[in-house]
C-alpha cells in the first residue's frame, strides 16, 4: 500500500521495507482526532482503511476542510523535514478507520543513507505541489457553477465514466471548492431539472456533458478526454488529477 502512494511510488522494496518495520496500526472512532495542529510531529501516516479528513481551525468556529484522506493516502509526510516539526493541519477521522503510524527519525535515517531514497521521495513531493498549484489554480475560477463542473468533469477524465462516484460528502465537498453546502446543493438540483446530471449521492451520472459546459460557459473536454491516458492514482483529495482544467480550463476566456 505504501508504494501506492506517488511519494513512494518510485521508492525500492528494500527502503520501503525498512520504513514499515517501525509501523504500528492504529484504529480510530469516527470523530477521533489523529493529531491536532501545532502538536510536536514525531510520525507521518498511511490511512489503511476509512477516511481521515484534514483540517484548520478557524476563528468563527467553521473549521477549514483541506483535504480528505482515504485508503493509500500519506499524511503530514512533507511535515517532516520542517524544524521545528509541528503539525500544520489537524487530523480526524470521518468515519472508523485504521491508520499506519510511521516514524520520522526512521524517515530521516533513510534519507540521510540513501540518495537514491531521498531523490524518488523528492519527486514523489513535486508531484504533490504541482497538485496543490492545481488546486489553487481552479479556486480562482470566477464563479460556483463553473467550480463545480470543473470538479465534476475532472472526475470524469480521472475515473473515465460518465458513473461518477463522489469522494467525499457534499458538505465536504462544498468546502473545499470553497462553495456554501447549501449552494452546492442547489447547483447540483439545477443540473438535474435541467438534464445534464443524474443519479444520487453519492453516485452521479454525466447525461449531456456538452450542455453542462455551454451553460457555465466552459468548453467541452469531449476530444481531450477521448485522447487521454488513464489516470494513475494520485490520492483522493480534491483536484489530485486536474486533466480538464490543465489541458482545457486555461485556454478558456
Amino acid at each position: 500500500m505504501l508504494a501506492s502512494s506517488p511519494v513512494f511510488s518510485k521508492v525500492g522494496r528494500e527502503a520501503l521495507q525498512s520504513l514499515l518495520d517501525g509501523a504500528s496500526l492504529l484504529r480510530l472512532e469516527s470523530g477521533q482526532h489523529l493529531f491536532r495542529m501545532g502538536d510536536k510531529a514525531a510520525y507521518f501516516f498511511l490511512v489503511q482503511s476509512g477516511s481521515v479528513v484534514l483540517y484548520r481551525p478557524s476563528y468563527t468556529g467553521e473549521h477549514k476542510i483541506f483535504r480528505n484522506m482515504e485508503a493509500g493516502d500519506l499524511l503530514a509526510e512533507t511535515a517532516m523535514f520542517v524544524e521545528p516539526c509541528r503539525y500544520p493541519l489537524s487530523a480526524r477521522a470521518g468515519v472508523a478507520s485504521s491508520v499506519y503510524r510511521l516514524p520520522r527519525a526512521r524517515l530521516l535515517e533513510l534519507c540521510r543513507t540513501s540518495p537514491d531514497f531521498s531523490i524518488a521521495m523528492l519527486e514523489g513531493m513535486a508531484v504533490r505541489i504541482s497538485q496543490s498549484l492545481n488546486r489553487i489554480d481552479l479556486l480562482t475560477i470566477g464563479n460556483s457553477a463553473q467550480r463545480l463542473v470543473v470538479y465534476l468533469l475532472d472526475l470524469h477524465m480521472q475515473q473515465r465514466s460518465a458513473w461518477l462516484t463522489l469522494p467525499a460528502s457534499h458538505g465536504v465537498l462544498a468546502r473545499q471548492l470553497n462553495i456554501t453546502p447549501e449552494t452546492f446543493s442547489r447547483q447540483l438540483n439545477t443540473f438535474r431539472r435541467a438534464g445534464f446530471i443524474g443519479g444520487r449521492n453519492p453516485d452521479l451520472v454525466l447525461l449531456n456533458i456538452e450542455e453542462l459546459c455551454k451553460a457555465v460557459e466552459l468548453p467541452s473536454p469531449s476530444l481531450l478526454f477521448e485522447q487521454a491516458e488513464p489516470t494513475t492514482h494520485l490520492g483522493s483529495s480534491l483536484f489530485d488529477c486536474c486533466n480538464y482544467a490543465r489541458q482545457v480550463l486555461g485556454r478558456a476566456g
